[in-house]
């Protein structure tokens, strides 16, 4: 099979927007390639949509995703599509599998119907995008379900229309999906479910395939050696989370996993270990030793994970969670929040994580202290992890999934 994957850019999201896919395919006979809005490696099986480096193209680009942003068009502008079907890569494969192509307006969602009636169309859905008017995630918000009338709770976009363009947005995908034959992929019950719920998708055909790791990759290593190479004292608790500014976040919980740590009273010394951007926590020292790491991903990433006793993911929204399960397979039990796909992600009733209420930071507070200062509860938990990680998450597993839903797609498009 020749498989090309489209997604705004390679490396950054490579986990799960296809670009480490390819490789294993590459390695199973077939051809598998890559088409992106903006490359970020050296790989020569990567191509860029972009036109070219024309000043005037780049200028009327830069022009268009101004006007897009300004009126809150959702992508409507972008010439992504357009630009895909032109490539040599996308002429001859047998199969276009889309990731994640609403994070920029770069691609047009009205090009839809178009490239699935040319080639045979898996599409990935990450979010909630796909089904609401505007919004990644609707939060308690349901008019998604009804058509996103009225005023938006929760605009996306700071644009003067931004309450009032949803309700548009949800009317042009309803009439681009009635034109749209395309076989979509979700990684969690929890999706899948909205997916069948949703007046404009649930005509479509939805697989449920999770997201796989590298389990080499990711996988128990000594605690002390991944601790030093970090500057990270061997005798220090170590308490790992994902980060960003309190004033930035929408979904990852950030304000109740602060006030969670003001609550928790460590009985031993403690290291907070934040990826990404970890600055309001600073404010914690001296109680705990803050350390950031700015976004990393690969061997600095598992080390991250295995120095942790402990990985906290108090998510008020998430559609799988990729990192969880990533702590997981390094031995490190999770705790997370009600609510979300992540209970159903790290196979709380197994025994390798905890779930506690959404938005309570004194049972999150009661949830660490309960695993850290209990060595051996902590341990069992670590074996449990890494046991769930084996059974559900082998990247093979999640591979020869694909390769089958690859066959099945592309055999019913020749019936048609």
């Amino acid at each position: 099979m020749d498989i090309v994957h489209v997604s705004r850019t390679d490396l950054v999201g490579g986990r799960f927007n296809g670009y480490y896919m390819n490789a294993v395919l590459a390695e199973l006979g077939h051809s598998a390639s890559m088409i992106v809005w903006q490359k970020e490696s050296e790989s020569d099986w990567v191509h860029s949509c972009f036109p070219s480096s024309h000043s005037l193209s780049r200028y009327m680009l830069k022009l268009s995703n101004r006007i897009d942003r300004f009126l809150d068009l959702e992508g409507l502008t972008g010439i992504g599509g357009l630009l895909l079907s032109q490539q040599p890569k996308f002429q001859t494969a047998d199969l276009l599998h889309l990731h994640l192509i609403h994070d920029s307006p770069w691609f047009s969602p009205l090009a839809l119907p178009s490239l699935a009636k040319q080639k045979p169309l898996v599409w990935t859905i990450h979010d909630c995008w796909a089904f609401t008017g505007s919004c990644v995630h609707p939060m308690d918000c349901d008019k998604w379900i009804s058509g996103c009338s009225g005023k938006c709770p929760y605009p996306r976009s700071n644009s003067f229309l931004r309450q009032w363009n949803p309700s548009l947005h949800w009317k042009i995908k309803k009439s681009i999906y009635k034109e749209l034959e395309a076989t979509l992929v979700v990684a969690s019950n929890w999706l899948q479910q909205r997916v069948k719920a949703s007046p404009l998708l649930k005509h479509m055909d939805c697989h449920l395939i999770p997201f796989g790791i590298d389990l080499n990759l990711f996988s128990p290593k000594s605690k002390e050696n991944c601790k030093k190479r970090l500057g990270i004292d061997p005798e220090q608790k170590v308490i790992v989370f994902r980060a960003m500014k309190e004033t930035v976040d929408k979904y990852k919980g950030i304000h109740w996993l602060r006030e969670a740590l003001k609550i928790y009273q460590p009985q031993t010394d403690t290291c907070i270990l934040t990826v990404q951007d970890g600055q309001d926590f600073t404010e914690l020292y001296p109680k705990y030793r803050v350390l950031n790491l700015n976004w990393t991903d690969g061997a600095q990433l598992a080390d991250a994970l295995n120095a942790a006793d402990i990985f906290l993911m108090p998510s008020t929204e998430e559609s799988f969670g990729m990192m969880a399960i990533e702590a997981m397979a390094c031995g490190t039990p999770v705790i997370v929040f009600d609510g979300t796909a992540l209970p159903e992600t790290i196979h709380a009733d197994e025994g390798g994580g905890m779930v506690v209420p959404r938005k309570n930071s004194e049972e999150l507070a009661r949830a660490i202290n309960q695993v850290l200062e209990n060595d051996s509860l902590r341990i069992e938990m670590g074996h449990n992890a890494r046991n769930i990680a084996e059974k559900y998450y082998s990247f093979d597993t999640y591979i020869s999934r694909h390769l089958k839903l690859y066959e099945s797609v592309i055999e019913s498009h020749k019936k048609i």
